[in-house]
């Protein structure tokens, strides 16, 4: 997505409002287990100054996912801001800063950045999700088992049984 700053250098210390809605590409989750449930919402202000911009904007979008824990899929809007500088002069630029194309700057990069920065890297239903057993396989959020008691159980048989054992070769 491109963003005109022709107006910026020309008002150059002055902020300009803008307000944007996009779709991105799938790709930009880099293989998160996470799809685009609606268009990208970017409002904000920009503004230019000694060849650099600044970028100040509120992000707004919806997300299907699968929770990491339990699998389920659920429902996820993500806010968040984004601040980043655009220089204009390549040579004088931080590994940090993004670069302003001619007249216009290239907001892919920085959002997708800012994206997966806000979100994390375990997605999960709820901060509480309990996830699968891993013994049954059942959904700990909706129904309980005894598989882990159980274990448990049979654990502390097999380590009294292998006591004895231990006992009698002595």
């Amino acid at each position: 997505m491109l963003l005109n700053v022709y107006e910026a250098k020309a008002k150059q210390g002055q902020k300009i409002n803008f307000n944007l809605s996009f779709d991105l590409n799938q790709s930009i989750l880099d293989g998160r287990e996470c799809q685009f449930l609606s268009p990208v919402k970017v409002e904000g202000s920009f503004l230019y100054q000694n060849e650099k911009l600044f970028l100040d904007c509120f992000v707004t979008v919806k997300l299907l996912c699968k929770c990491d824990n339990c699998g389920d899929e659920f429902e996820k809007v993500l806010h968040f801001p984004i601040n980043e500088v655009f220089v204009e002069n390549y040579n004088s630029h931080s590994c940090e800063d993004y670069i302003i194309n001619q007249a216009s700057i290239i907001l892919d990069e920085p959002l997708k950045d800012n994206l997966l920065f806000n979100l994390s890297t375990r997605i999960l239903c709820k901060q509480d999700c309990k996830g699968l057993c891993p013994i049954c396989g059942k959904n700990k959020n909706y129904s309980s088992c005894n598989c882990e008691q159980m274990a448990e159980e049979i654990e502390r048989e097999e380590n009294s049984i292998n006591n004895l054992k231990n006992i009698g070769d002595k």
